[in-house]
């Protein structure tokens, strides 16, 4: 009982009964007024005709039209008009129109030199095509003369951003999804309150969905307190708007500009089995040193900036970056650190999973928590098992969400049969974002295989081309994995998996693309 009344009095409920009390005055309204006057039944009639034509006619994912349509259809008049509220909205049009200003302000730091260019056309011509397209339509830069470490593990990721952390001289960045009381926020918040009492400036940001359940919703305030300069990313609120489905899901910390790390990790203590959830907690991240860290300090400062109203001086940090850069040094090293921004109209990690997939002759491994594609997605994994490479999936078998646990089974015949291995990770829950192709190339970050990731969220990675140790060690990490995990088979999955977990899996399925 005293756990029913929390949640009754928590931020959470009464943000989510707001806005459903919202979402029942507009459907009573809308049908009061059109049962009191045919008029009014004839002109939303015709308006969910409208919004349904411009939905078919939008440039959107075929997903994302299909979804909608059967809402509209689902639900009539009120699914238009929803639709509409929520396409129209003033917040929506602000974060879109701001993004844009902060991606074309940094987008001079954002070029690949000519140089690192022609050395990477003598050593994969095929890799040109990537990195023309970050460079000049996106605004991520190819590097050379960089270093990385692979972290097959959040315990392993955890000890060495500490070891960087103590190190920091200058300034510490760090963004993060969700952040939670407990062993290592409070290892880690000691260590920033120490540099910033040594006059090092640390900038902390953190996603607004935080304060529903983890932490105060003024938190950002007693960390100013400390001195660290802190922000909340969109704090949820009870009012109907898409960008609230927008989260800041990435995972940064840059220091004095020379490190910077990435992954699956966030700051929560089950992410380093400090707290057992879903079993073991399997997770990944990657350190990166050099030129290459420049792309990182660029994604923070768009987060960091993208509402500010005011003009500073923080592109004294790319320009530092610029300055520092030298002559190409390694030549056979390469990394590309890139943002998914869903105001952009442009599905960067998508098209990195993509051109990964698409030029894979060997194999294709991948370990994510959550496995809930488009049709175009699964095209190009089931083609590459069925042209002859090898494609292994590694997934949670202690799942955090029911739903994703069925969302993710509703394909899994389509794969089983195309040939793809999937094995689930007998020990606990997988929450690695990771893709390994051909000892060649792989990408480590915080890009789910899933709507949310591709087209929802902020999000990032790095991409690794031909490091030879960061490759086997994900080898080697995806090896140990899979010899600890159960394969299912087209047979067992046919004969075992019952039919009301299938019917409801095609349901979350069906509206995955919203949510």
């Amino acid at each position: 009982m005293e756990k029913i009344w929390h949640l009754i009095y928590s931020r959470t409920f009464i943000i989510l009964l707001l806005l459903a009390v919202t979402v029942l005055a507009i459907f009573f309204g809308v049908t009061y007024a059109a049962l009191l006057m045919p008029a009014v039944l004839l002109a939303l009639q015709i308006f969910s005709i409208i919004v349904a034509i411009s939905i078919v006619n939008r440039p959107m994912n075929a997903s994302f039209k299909l979804t909608w349509i059967i809402f509209i259809i689902g639900v009539p008049i009120f699914g238009a008009l929803f639709y509409f509220i929520l396409q129209s909205n003033i917040e929506t049009r602000r974060y879109r129109k701001n993004f844009q200003k902060q991606a074309e302000k940094l987008r001079q730091y954002g070029h690949t030199s000519s140089k690192l260019l022609s050395v990477l056309e003598k050593e994969d011509k095929d890799q040109l095509k990537l990195a023309h397209y970050m460079s000049q339509h996106v605004g991520y830069a190819l590097h050379g003369n960089s270093d990385a470490t692979y972290f097959p593990s959040g315990e392993a990721k955890f000890e060495a951003l500490v070891e960087e952390l103590r190190k920091a001289e200058k300034y510490i960045f760090m963004e993060y999804y969700i952040v939670d009381f407990g062993y290592m926020w409070d290892s880690i918040l000691e260590i920033l309150k120490e540099k910033a009492g040594q006059g090092v400036e640390v900038r902390f940001m953190y996603d607004g969905s935080n304060s529903l359940m983890l932490l105060p919703y003024n938190y950002y305030k007693s960390l100013r307190e400390f001195g660290i300069k802190a922000k909340v990313f969109s704090q949820i609120i009870p009012a109907l708007s898409t960008v609230q489905n927008n989260r800041d899901h990435r995972k940064i910390a840059v220091i004095d500009g020379r490190v910077a790390f990435t992954g699956g990790v966030n700051l929560a203590d089950e992410y380093i089995n400090q707290k057992e959830r879903f079993g073991h907690w399997k997770d990944a991240a990657i350190m990166v040193k050099g030129e290459a860290v420049a792309n990182f300090t660029l994604m923070f400062l768009q987060m960091w900036n993208f509402n500010e109203k005011t003009e500073n001086d923080d592109l004294k940090y790319l320009k530092e970056h610029l300055e520092s850069e030298k002559e190409i040094v390694d030549k056979d090293s390469f990394f590309l650190a890139y943002g998914e921004n869903p105001f952009d109209k442009d599905e960067v990690a998508k098209r990195v999973y993509l051109d990964m997939i698409q030029s894979a002759t060997d194999y294709i491994y991948i370990m994510t928590p959550y496995l809930v594609l488009d049709d175009e997605m699964i095209d190009n994994l089931t083609y590459a098992a069925k042209r002859g490479v090898q494609v292994k999936l590694l997934l949670p078998h202690i799942y955090d969400k029911q739903s994703a646990y069925l969302a993710a089974r509703v394909d899994f015949e389509t794969y089983l049969e195309s040939g793809i291995e999937i094995y689930e990770y007998t020990p606990g829950f997988v929450h690695s974002k990771v893709v390994l192709v051909d000892d060649k190339k792989a990408t480590v970050g915080t890009v789910n295989m899933d709507f949310r990731s591709f087209y929802l969220n902020f999000e990032c990675g790095l991409y690794v081309y031909n490091h030879k140790q960061v490759l086997w060690d994900i080898l080697v990490d995806f090896e140990t994995s899979f010899a600890v995990s159960e394969q299912i088979t087209l047979e067992d999955f046919r004969n075992n998996y019952p039919w009301h977990k299938r019917l409801a899996g095609s349901l979350i399925a069906m509206f995955a693309p919203l949510f």
